[in-house]
């Protein structure tokens, strides 16, 4: 693929915060190309590099860029993450993994009782050994110089512009900086110890205003990127300040580290689903192959019972109890068999073999669950800080994108001179096997710490294809319930025939198989959730589980839309 394969188109993991009840979500269609992101301002990034002539793929890394700006509590420059790319003149997906790596150093040993405390959180959530080796800007460069069309420094251009001007506070603004002003409260030595991140990002404590303007410090580090690329960022003055802040945080990140940045280009995990074709992430990502087996055990159920999901009713007790069961059946295998598949055998053909999925349907009771033990063979005793977008143009070709810091926050290291927030991504190893993680995950020996080891996923970007034009580009935010809500968005696209804004706003559960407790949005009927604790169900009522971006053509196919998650409080734009 040249890098102008896509043509010139003048065209435009916390935990995460449960949010109140939403508005329905945005929607808009546009004529030759639409992007979808978690912020209005992000969006309208990615549309001015359509609209200057550039690809989708232009556009996603503008977007990215825009959102370090604009969302710094989810994702940014300091974090790592995953692209899906579909190139329909060449039909073929491209996948780009730009995941964090843990540093050189570091050993299944370097948590060894250092776990929450009456004044801190466990040393994998907060400080100098929280961070792994930041990605997102090798993974953007090398995405611009493979893929892309436009020079680098035009990309950054709205993301500078940002910085500049400053970024309108909003609602979701609000809401993380009430969270991590609670968690600087609760541990009383944050506040000095976090000192940069208090004055840099959260307004020196005082609470923000609708409407109050935001000033992102990362112009430094930026413009760096913007003049030297990939090594503006990992040589030179940010590495150095990187470097000494970790090491005053208690961490170590060294020079040789930051130089082992090469992103990995893998093969798309992909399947089909009632005639589409389905390409989304491998490892270290789960969400790809746990999307592909619940899509899979809930068509071959139909298979099985002769009967269709649409016959079910949308969000019906009936429907959500099928979906549950075939999400804990995929949280389980993803407990048991995944992690960074350099360094461990993930047997993906057999997660996702049509015959599995046909032998996972068949142990479904449609009236009753199960226990815990009876979905996985490992069972353990007693993302979020992410930002998705997505991009498609008139030509079928589409960009799904999935970036994180982790928790909101991260680590809550700031490099003071360059702004950057560094992530907290070694909190998804397993820091104890068999024990749950920040998002109550459970994690096996295949995802336990070592040295330039990727720590498991849950980010789910998604293409779907038909006829070799994208049909539908989505992915969520959200830690663990953005694999659930990826799965819901694509079921409502192309099951109950919803358009992406119906799709991303429509009520949702979530199951991770362990602990064991079905969460149920507040606009899901008070009967559902009585019917569903009848067939054995725990079942919590819920805020906002997650947030999910997609972008599809409208019916008919002349024009494209974009659905942006009213959750986050986001905004397609386009051309």
């Amino acid at each position: 693929m040249t890098t102008r394969a896509f043509g010139l188109l003048f065209v435009p993991v916390c935990m995460w915060i449960l949010l109140a009840a939403h508005s329905p979500a945005y929607s808009q269609d546009f004529e030759r190309g639409v992007v979808a992101a978690d912020h209005p301002a992000a969006s309208e990034a990615g549309a001015e590099m359509l609209r200057r002539g550039g690809n989708v793929v232009d556009a996603a890394i503008a977007t990215s860029f825009a959102l370090s700006v604009v969302r710094p509590a989810s994702c940014g420059i300091g974090g790592g993450g995953f692209m899906v790319i579909w190139d329909a003149k060449e039909r073929r997906a491209v996948v780009i993994d730009y995941r964090e790596r843990a540093p050189l150093w570091a050993s299944r040993e370097m948590y060894d009782g250092r776990g929450d405390t009456a004044d801190s959180e466990s040393a994998s959530i907060r400080g100098g050994l929280a961070p792994a080796v930041p990605g997102t800007v090798a993974g953007l460069c090398y995405a611009a110089e493979s893929y892309g069309s436009l020079p680098l420094n035009i990309l950054l251009e709205p993301a500078l512009r940002l910085c500049e001007t400053g970024v309108p506070v909003d609602e979701h603004d609000l809401e993380v900086q009430t969270s991590a002003l609670k968690t600087l409260r609760k541990y009383p030595a944050y506040s000095q110890t976090y000192d940069s991140l208090l004055r840099l990002y959260l307004n020196n404590g005082k609470p923000w205003q609708i409407g109050d303007l935001f000033y992102s410090p990362q112009g430094p580090a930026l413009r760096r990127i913007a003049s030297h690329g990939a090594s503006g960022f990992y040589d030179g003055e940010t590495a150095r300040e990187l470097v000494r802040v970790v090491a005053e945080h208690g961490g170590k990140i060294g020079l040789d580290d930051l130089k082992v940045r090469i992103p990995a280009e893998r093969v798309a995990v992909q399947g089909e689903f009632r005639g589409a074709q389905i390409f989304t992430m491998p490892p270290p990502s789960s969400g790809g192959i746990a999307l592909l087996q619940s899509l899979s055990v809930l068509e071959e159920w139909e298979h099985k019972s002769a009967r269709s999901l649409n016959s079910l009713g949308h969000n019906s007790p009936e429907y959500l109890h099928l979906l549950t069961e075939s999400l804990k059946h995929a949280f389980a295998d993803r407990a048991e068999f995944l992690g960074d598949s350099d360094f461990v055998d993930v047997p993906i053909q057999k997660l996702l073999d049509r015959k599995y999925a046909a032998e996972t349907a068949s142990h479904i009771d449609e009236n009753q669950t199960l226990r815990p033990e009876e979905y996985g063979r490992f069972f353990g005793q007693d993302d979020a800080g992410t930002s998705h977008f997505s991009v498609m143009d008139h030509q079928g070709n589409a960009v799904a994108c999935t970036e994180t810091i982790n928790l909101t926050f991260g680590s809550f290291v700031v490099l003071p001179e360059s702004g950057v927030l560094l992530n907290n991504q070694m909190d998804d190893f397993a820091a104890q096997p068999g024990q749950p993680n920040a998002f109550g995950l459970l994690q096996s020996e295949a995802n336990v710490v070592a040295p330039g080891k990727k720590p498991l996923s849950s980010m789910t970007p998604t293409i779907l294809v038909r006829d070799g034009k994208a049909e539908l580009a989505c992915g969520g935010s959200g830690g663990p319930r953005i694999i659930t809500a990826t799965i819901q968005t694509v079921l409502n696209h192309e099951v109950f025939g919803m358009s992406p804004a119906e799709s991303v706003s429509a009520p949702r559960i979530h199951h991770q198989w362990f602990p064991d407790e079905l969460l149920s949005e507040r606009k899901i009927e008070t009967d559902v959730d009585e019917k569903l604790r009848s067939r054995g169900h725990v079942v919590e009522k819920s805020g906002g589980l997650a947030a999910v971006q997609a972008v599809a053509p409208n019916v008919g196919g002349t024009k494209l839309s974009g659905g942006s998650d009213p959750r986050k409080h986001g905004r397609p734009a386009g051309n």
